[in-house]
């Protein structure tokens, strides 16, 4: 599974690439070497002494679009089906936890971030079947409930 994918920007002195087409985070390489961004903007050197700015777009990680001078050139989790990007929400009912008390609610929380973004890399992945990537949130949910439960005292 090749995690890059190649971006074509007119004129760059190098080749330009975007890692992370399969994770939460994404960083632009130039000649396999990463571009550190500067408030948001990836600066790649193209002909003529200019600069192409690259900025990655979106405010869900892991499924932002990639933008070069202002034209969106690749959505990063363009592959991901309709159902398997509404199940990977699926741990964030753990925030329910947070009425069962401060302990089970402070467990439920971490829980459900932790499993928000491993969702995230879950129904990104296409070495999967279609029926895994949405069925696995699911099932990792239930999961930290009866964590949760557990901790509660209410399974144990």
């Amino acid at each position: 599974m090749d995690n890059t994918v190649r971006i074509d920007v007119r004129g760059a002195r190098g080749k330009v690439e975007v890692e992370g087409r399969h994770g939460v985070t994404a960083k632009v390489l130039l000649d396999g070497e990463p571009v550190r961004p500067k408030k948001g903007v990836f600066a790649v050197p193209v002909s003529g002494g200019r600069t192409a700015e690259i900025r990655l777009r979106g405010l869900l990680p892991g499924f932002q679009k990639v933008v070069v001078d202002g034209e969106p050139v690749v959505g990063l989790g363009d592959h991901v089906p309709m159902v398997a990007r509404v199940t990977m929400f699926a741990p964030l009912l753990l925030l329910v936890t947070a009425l069962f008390g401060t302990v089970p609610g402070t467990i439920g929380m971490v829980l459900a971030l932790l499993l928000f973004f491993m969702s995230i890399m879950v129904v990104k992945n296409p070495d999967m079947p279609v029926w895994m990537r949405a069925a696995l949130p699911l099932a990792n949910t239930a999961a930290g409930a009866v964590v949760v439960l557990v901790f509660t005292g209410a399974l144990g």
